[in-house]
């Protein structure tokens, strides 16, 4: 079956909308970055060295354009064809480094700052830049992973080179941040930089929504319930016409909202906007702009939800400004002049602007605060855990034992950050120790863990983290250690524990693991967690944000963390690196998790980490719905009870349909069922197989309809089979048909021994793999569920 027409119904509704609604804003950002390919060493010197497989040269010379003055004439279009809006770049400070080299020795590149300075002098009517260079770290650091402090540190970094390079620009009050990876203990470090606004992917706004209809096609792990703090926005619906595998909030995932930090010492509130970048339209444009992604079919299809004239819809447009068709001279070219024509065409309907400019027209209410999860943008993952820079251990040559690249490095840049901020405190105007800082931040570079296994990306952290050490040793020497040990952002495996990864269940015990480092030694590194007496971490209240809690909170438990040296196979070796700390939480079952990590060295000194929040399920494939009742969802329609039985009644509703929808379905694979299972009101579709329910509107209005249960002795039921049907329309999951798995509950759970099970390989998109190699994997040994990086 194929969804052949819109109904009647829903055609009147779109027009109506066109007619009554605001107009669509369409933003761009666009990212531009190249780091230092060798630590210590400009681009010339590491082009001449001969230690790349590649012609460095090229790399950068192949995207003359970008650099220089396509953008530029691209927003040129939207001027001379008297529309407003115009474009956000991310620019990192270590690409300006290496243009200004190339410049200086004659490769290319000649007054390529000149575009950029002109553009700093045209402005919108509100007085905001047509080019809008928003902030960013130096050296395109991962900041959701690294300290508050250095994270400053790189913005400072970047807005002090931008001061020198483009002396005529304001520095903006908006960031990009690298790989547009964020996680919500970043916003103080950006507030104290003066930044007001942050991108934010916003497939972390819509993970973090009760409701939320997870597929596996998102390739991003089911999300925990703790993260699901945010109302259902209840406008989840499928986008056609682009690569959308499930369904997204086409309203409210769209609007710019407020978002918070609590210190967890002193429970003082950091806030700041959230700007939305589009995960499905921001994705499709990478791939060429106007054309490839088809701005009328699929943006039009935003406007029966764009019905808040104080705050409409925003769709950011994010991606490489460098590389493939989003870097391409058609992309900035002919594609941006008929993306300029078309908003000729409808100016009542779409409109261009800046990300500034829209804000200072529609900010969010102030009451209008909303959580977001952390993860990245979807050309990386855009997963959680972070695993682009995150991997999993697997077997690696000259490793004797399970080891991650990512992990080795995390170690290596924890111990680094710990001899420098020692030696800042001792010395803090010290030029040796500034200069540290900048091998530091280096080292940081994310695209050192993005490359794994490749140019010996992965020995780069050490070679930064080796130059600072020596810088700073001297300095240490001289003076008494007053610094607290350095903590790695705390990790946890399995991330969803007690609940399901890729619909498999997972174990209820899990483990934490930290790297921890302190260069006069460490007494004592603890796992500290507490309970939370409800279950429930609402966004009013801050007690499961602080270290102190309150009545909402259960008293802190603590388990000592066990340390383990972990060699490293970087060349060269590293002067120091963290050992990996862990401990393992076991016995809990649905309840909400609150935990920290904390270290004191041999000389008193303590650290703490942020604190992190977990959802532990039952150990039987919990739901993630975070709603009051367990509701799991098929598409855009939600299946009550979220693990149906065979003895239950199903309920399953259509927030989106209209009257008149049937339920058109059949057990197990779309064969026929008996009489005895067949609804009040139902008949069977003329094939003599389908049955015919229709959806009824319950006492809230509601479209619903009921079937089951399913325990006639006479046919055994294993799943459920349906679409849907209003008129001519058809929705059959992408041809794919919806399922609801039906179990029949037994007296005695079955047992099997994890290590007699045989051994079975996953794709991070859930799909089996027969002959797993080089990449992370998800391996499944009878309940034991893990992540590995296999060679």
């Amino acid at each position: 079956m194929k969804k052949i027409v819109l109904g009647a119904a829903l055609l009147a509704s779109v027009c109506a909308a066109q007619a009554e609604n605001p107009k669509i804003y369409i933003a761009f950002q666009w990212h531009m970055h190249q780091p230092l390919y060798t630590p210590g060493e400009t681009v010339l010197e590491t082009h001449n060295s001969g230690s790349l497989s590649y012609d460095l040269l090229e790399v950068f010379t192949s995207r003359t354009g970008p650099y220089t003055n396509w953008p530029s004439q691209a927003v040129n279009k939207l001027i001379d064809a008297g529309l407003p809006g115009g474009a956000q770049v991310s620019f990192s400070g270590s690409l300006v480094e290496n243009l200004n080299v190339l410049e200086n020795a004659g490769k290319g590149f000649s007054n390529w700052k000149s575009h950029w300075n002109i553009m700093a002098t045209k402005k919108t009517d509100l007085g905001n830049p047509r080019i809008d260079m928003v902030g960013f770290g130096y050296y395109h650091p991962l900041m959701a992973l690294i300290d508050a402090e250095d994270a400053a540190r790189q913005i400072r970094a970047h807005r002090e080179c931008f001061a020198e390079n483009f002396p005529g620009m304001s520095y903006s009050k908006g960031i990009f941040p690298p790989e547009n990876a964020f996680e919500e203990h970043m916003i103080p470090a950006l507030t104290s930089e003066g930044i007001e606004w942050a991108f934010v992917d916003n497939s972390h706004f819509d993970r973090a929504a009760r409701n939320y209809p997870w597929v596996k096609g998102t390739s991003i792990v089911e999300p925990n319930r703790a993260d699901v703090l945010n109302d259902d926005p209840a406008d989840w619906t499928h986008i056609e016409g682009l690569y959308c595998p499930g369904s997204i909030s086409a309203g409210w995932g769209h609007r710019p909202h407020w978002m918070k930090y609590v210190d967890p010492a002193t429970g003082q509130e950091y806030r700041m906007i959230a700007v939305p970048t589009s995960l499905v339209y921001g994705n499709e444009d990478g791939r060429g702009g106007f054309g490839a992604l088809q701005y009328e079919k699929c943006i039009s299809q935003l406007e029966a939800y764009n019905d808040d004239p104080d705050h409409p819809i925003l769709v950011v447009l994010h991606h490489d400004g460098d590389n493939h068709g989003g870097g391409a001279a058609s992309y900035y070219g002919s594609n941006f002049q008929d993306f300029v024509n078309w908003l000729k065409a409808n100016p009542s309907r779409f409109e261009c602007t800046t990300v500034q400019d829209y804000l200072d027209r529609f900010p969010p209410e102030d009451d209008d605060v909303i959580h977001v999860e952390a993860g990245s943008w979807w050309g990386a993952g855009a997963d959680p855990e972070f695993l682009k820079w995150n991997g999993d251990k697997g077997t690696y040559p000259g490793a004797s034992e399970p080891y991650s690249p990512d992990h080795n490095s995390w170690g290596i840049i924890t111990a680094a950050s710990n001899h420098v901020r020692t030696a800042s405190a001792i010395a803090p105007d010290n030029a040796s120790v500034k200069a540290a800082w900048n091998d530091l931040m280096c080292g940081q570079t994310s695209c050192y863990w993005y490359w794994d296994g490749t140019e010996e990306w992965d020995s780069k952290p050490a070679t930064a983290a080796n130059l600072a050490l020596a810088k700073v040793a001297p300095v240490i020497a001289s003076g008494d250690d007053k610094t607290g040990p350095s903590i790695y952002h705390p990790q946890r495996e399995p991330y969803n524990p007690g609940m399901t990864e890729w619909e498999m269940a997972t174990s209820s015990d899990f483990t934490v693991w930290s790297y921890v480092y302190d260069l006069s030694g460490l007494q004592s590194v603890k796992l500290r967690y507490r309970i939370d007496k409800d279950g429930v971490n609402p966004i009013s209240s801050n007690q499961n944000e602080t270290y102190e809690g309150g009545s909402e909170v259960g008293p802190w438990q603590e388990i000592e963390m066990t340390a383990k040296a972990i060699p490293s196979i970087t060349n060269p070796q590293p002067t120091a690196k963290a050992q990996e700390y862990s401990a393992e939480v076991k016995g809990l079952k649905d309840v909400l998790v609150d935990y920290y990590v904390e270290a004191t060295d041999t000389k008193g000194n303590v650290s703490r980490s942020m604190i992190l929040h977990v959802y532990v399920g039952d150990g039987n494939g919990s739901s993630q719905g975070g709603g009051d009742d367990i509701i799991s969802q098929t598409g855009s329609y939600k299946v009550t009870p979220a693990e149906p039985t065979v003895n239950d009644i199903i309920t399953i509703t259509a927030p989106n349909g209209q009257d008149g929808i049937i339920l058109h379905w059949g057990v197990n694979n779309y064969e026929k069922p008996i009489a005895a299972y067949l609804p009040e009101g139902s008949t069977y579709f003329t094939d003599g197989k389908a049955a015919r329910t229709p959806f009824t509107r319950n006492g809230e209005g509601v479209l619903e309809a009921k079937i089951g249960p399913f325990n006639n002795p006479e046919q055994a039921v294993s799943y459920i089979s349906f679409v849907t049907n209003t008129g001519s329309s058809w929705d059959n999951n992408g041809e794919k048909n919806y399922k609801i798995a039906v179990k029949t509950p037994t007296a005695i759970s079955a047992t099997e021994s994890a290590d007699a099970a045989p051994v079975e390989y996953y794709n991070l998109q859930g799909i089996r793999v027969e002959n797993p190699a080089g990449g992370i994997f998800i391996r499944r040994q009878g309940a034991s569920i893990t992540k590995v990086m296999l060679p």
